[in-house]
């Protein structure tokens, strides 16, 4: 029920703001919408086999309808999933790992509250029952959070969607991360200036129309980065570019997409702000890559990923989009 909620209100909020600040506004006008974590920064969220000291680390901004008042805990649970069966499925169903109290968020730059979740790769690895020879690349942890209000409810990834949820959007809160397992690249590879083509589209076309060539920059170890623009027909909104960014991390021979990234994809010019067509990763399915050649490479989507089609009413669709360098 409070899903469905969250997808109405979140529509009657987008048609009629022109842009993320007034979205915000309207979405905690309310103490009934809830609340959310975002997403303020992310360090690493890799897995590195070639440096297990470096910890997994990002930042959550609390946010309410009541100046913060009503923030109780957040719940940490992790759990495991083996994409590589030659060893045995080690996949494991989610623990508890900690819990975060008031206390442990402070101030930040917004005048939120503000707190830093550091997990090290032993932390994972204990808490699961796990070894090294159990993990290999392209195999994920995921990590669930659970936030408790003070007031009785409780907030996850399983009760929010749509622009509450998509990756750099304004709210930019998914309440759930995935670290994939990789074995390090060079900070220099899979960046530059690359052109692209659909090898196969969509549900209405290419997933990716706009710009004319991608700018592929790194964003934390083993991520990289790109902006698209909204489809032709609605490049402009309120006279500001609307731009998406679009991640994924190389993990050996895969190019594994990020959750929710938002696409360049709106149905209708009355639906405006950060309602997209979200993306995600294709379960096994994922690009193909050469992670000691950037020259070509696949990434694939599915759009409207776990339903979240933007209002579209579109099916679950698969895509593939290829990237060369020039």
């Amino acid at each position: 029920m409070i899903k469905k909620y969250l997808i109405l209100l979140c529509l009657l909020v987008f048609l009629s703001c022109n842009d993320d600040e007034k979205a915000v506004d309207i979405v905690f006008s309310d103490a009934q919408v809830g609340a959310i974590l975002r997403t303020q920064s992310i360090d690493n969220l890799t897995f590195d086999t070639s440096q297990p000291e470096v910890p997994i680390q990002f930042s959550l901004e609390y946010q309410d309808g009541q100046e913060t008042a009503l923030l109780s805990d957040v719940e940490v649970f992790i759990s495991f999933v083996d994409n590589t069966l030659d060893n045995g499925d080690n996949s494991r169903t989610s623990e508890a790992f900690t819990i975060l109290s008031a206390t442990d968020f402070t101030p930040g730059v917004n005048d939120l509250p503000v707190t830093t979740v550091t997990i090290t790769t032993q932390e994972l690895l204990e808490l699961l029952n796990l070894n090294n020879a159990q993990i290999s690349c392209t195999d994920k942890f995921v990590i669930d959070l659970n936030l408790n209000l003070t007031d009785g409810r409780s907030f996850s990834n399983e009760n929010t969607n749509g622009p509450i949820i998509g990756f750099g959007s304004a709210l930019n809160s998914p309440f759930t991360y995935d670290v994939i397992v990789v074995e390090g690249i060079d900070d220099d590879l899979y960046t530059g200036i690359y052109s692209y083509t659909s090898l196969e589209d969509g549900f209405n076309g290419p997933t990716i129309i706009s710009p004319d060539v991608l700018m592929v920059t790194r964003t934390r170890p083993n991520a990289r980065s790109f902006e698209i623009f909204r489809d032709q027909q609605q490049t402009i909104v309120g006279g500001v570019l609307v731009r998406s960014e679009v991640e994924f991390t190389v993990a050996c021979d895969q190019i594994i997409l990020t959750r929710y990234v938002r696409s360049s994809i709106v149905c209708s010019a009355e639906v405006e702000g950060d309602v997209h067509v979200l993306l995600g990763p294709a379960s096994n399915l994922n690009g193909t890559a050469d992670p000691n050649d950037d020259t070509v490479f696949d990434i694939r989507f599915l759009e409207a990923f776990e339903g979240n089609d933007g209002f579209c009413g579109w099916p679950t669709t698969p895509s593939t989009v290829r990237l060369s360098k020039q």
